[in-house]
């Protein structure tokens, strides 16, 4: 099994949208612990490629807001994501998380109120900065993985990720996704791995 630990990022909302900042390390004065159910994928795609996704260990611990004031709330998100994919000649696995305010995350993504966007289809990584529209979501990327063909299988481990949300004055909400891709002769595919929305204060 070959893990990797994601890579943080920095991005920041305008006007009244959220903002998110990737910090490297942890949180003193954790307060929720929110552990989370395991959750798995398991399919034969189109293709023929046999893809069994997981998402295992994932907890989240929900801390004070570091500005000590109600728009502002930091959480520490760990987990590891697991596929295997036996036959696949190439292929990609992106894990992250969506974080939004005041939205409903049990379906798909809405930017803007009439774009519609699903974490698989999400290939930019995220750039520095980010503009939120009322009830926008973010979408943090904390790993890109490329499946090794010899092993059929990949992986991405990330503990103890801090994550700290500002300019959200009203619920917060984040859900755990991975992403996998696969290719062989016959085409390409790819399967989506949703966690369980949790609150974030």
């Amino acid at each position: 099994m070959r893990v990797i630990n994601g890579v943080g990022r920095w991005s920041a909302g305008t006007s009244v949208g959220l903002a998110v900042l990737m910090l490297g390390g942890g949180f003193a004065h954790a307060d929720t612990v929110v552990p989370l159910p395991d959750g798995e994928q398991a399919l034969t795609t189109a293709t023929g490629i046999p893809v069994d996704l997981t998402r295992t260990d994932e907890t989240a611990i929900i801390s004070q807001s570091l500005a000590a004031n109600g728009m502002s709330r930091t959480a520490q998100l760990s987990a590891t994501a697991y596929a295997t994919a036996p036959g696949a000649t190439a292929g990609s696995l992106e894990t992250g998380y969506l974080i939004g305010c005041q939205v409903d995350l049990s379906g798909g993504l809405s930017l803007g109120g009439d774009v519609y966007m699903s974490p698989g289809s999400v290939s930019p990584e995220l750039t520095p900065s980010i503009k939120l529209v009322p009830g926008g979501v973010a979408v943090v990327k904390f790993g890109t993985k490329k499946l090794d063909p010899a092993a059929g299988a990949v992986g991405i481990s990330y503990r103890n990720r801090g994550v700290q949300l500002s300019g959200c004055g009203g619920y917060a909400q984040a859900r755990a996704f991975s992403a996998l891709s696969v290719t062989n002769d016959q085409g390409s595919a790819e399967v989506t791995l949703y966690g369980d929305p949790f609150s974030v204060g």
